[in-house]
């Protein structure tokens, strides 16, 4: 697990690497409540502008979002953006974990084509319950699943296996759960989750794909896995869903710190601009939850506070 400091350093050097235009872009500084990043010079300031206005996006229309989700949610391969055939593809994945009180968890597994992310039941605490054993068990048996089972691996059964296992093993308290996978081909993406542990599918530098939380309505508590199957919501309430990849499509998985306290605007931005600055999936996971970290910690409130787990996944081609 990444401690807060090892977080700060990361910042600290991928800041180095990164020019004014990002933290303008984003609206506040990759660190400003961890570090003082430098503010562009005067004679910069026209330039970054531009910069920054030549990769922010206008708007969809009701049409085009209607359009683009249209596109994502076709299971068929659809030829690349040069017209040609598609080839297999892959997830190059990289990830971030800022802990508050860890009881997040997560896994990847590029081999199986595979990742997910999982959020303890804090609540557990007051029973003086390891909040995040569920999740941890959660995660280490999908993972230890996608390693023995034959490609392509299915997310709802990677789910229904660990939670089996989960709650076979006695591990107290409960948790929200995202699993994601690609088919074998790489050309479809499938998913199950239940709670409010989630993901987001960006194209061309939009969200063109985006969980639903799934909560109860008259307390507004997350759905979620249990060892006691009584207070359990199980696998089968979990939404399941798949849609069509293409290389250069970017997945962002992660827990409620993430989505709680980055909105679906600054994540395009996130992830638009990093992409144009030749980011790693790790370099971007990194960004990502800096900037969930320091919105969690806004001042005057608004924020959330909470562990913040980000994965972020590259749709590549598989010779790449």
């Amino acid at each position: 697990m990444e401690k807060l400091e090892q977080i700060q350093q990361t910042l600290r050097e991928v800041d180095e690497r990164v020019p004014a235009a990002f933290r303008l872009a984003l609206g506040r500084g990759l660190g400003d409540r961890l570090y003082a990043p430098p503010s562009p010079a005067e004679e910069e300031e026209d330039d970054v502008a531009n910069f920054v206005a030549s990769l922010l996006l206008p708007p969809l229309s009701a049409t085009e979002a209607a359009e683009d989700d249209s596109r994502l949610a076709l299971a068929e391969p659809e030829p690349d953006g040069d017209g040609t055939q598609p080839g297999a593809l892959r997830l190059l994945c990289g990830s971030c974990y800022v802990p508050r009180h860890d009881h997040d968890a997560h896994f990847v597994h590029p081999g199986a084509g595979a990742l997910g992310v999982a959020d303890g039941v804090g609540a557990y605490m007051l029973y003086g319950v390891d909040a995040g054993a569920f999740s941890r068990g959660l995660m280490e048996s999908a993972r230890a699943e996608a390693s023995a089972a034959a490609p392509p691996v299915s997310p709802y059964a990677l789910l229904e296996v660990a939670h089996e296992k989960t709650v076979a093993s006695g591990a107290p308290g409960a948790s929200t759960a995202a699993i994601l996978s690609l088919a074998a081909d790489g050309r479809v993406l499938k998913w199950a989750y239940v709670g409010d542990s989630g993901f987001a599918v960006l194209r061309g530098g939009r969200i063109a794909r985006r969980s639903a939380p799934q909560r109860h309505f008259y307390t507004e508590a997350p759905f979620q896995l249990a060892g006691d199957t009584r207070n359990s919501d199980g696998v089968a309430c979990a939404s399941v869903g798949e849609a069509g990849a293409r290389a250069g499509d970017v997945v962002v998985a992660g827990t409620d710190g993430l989505f709680d306290n980055v909105g679906d605007a600054q994540l395009e931005r996130a992830v638009m601009m990093g992409t144009e600055l030749g980011f790693s999936p790790k370099n971007m996971a990194d960004v990502i939850a800096g900037v969930a970290y320091e919105a969690s910690r806004r001042p005057g409130g608004g924020g959330k506070p909470d562990d913040i787990t980000v994965v972020v996944a590259f749709v590549v081609p598989s010779e790449s």
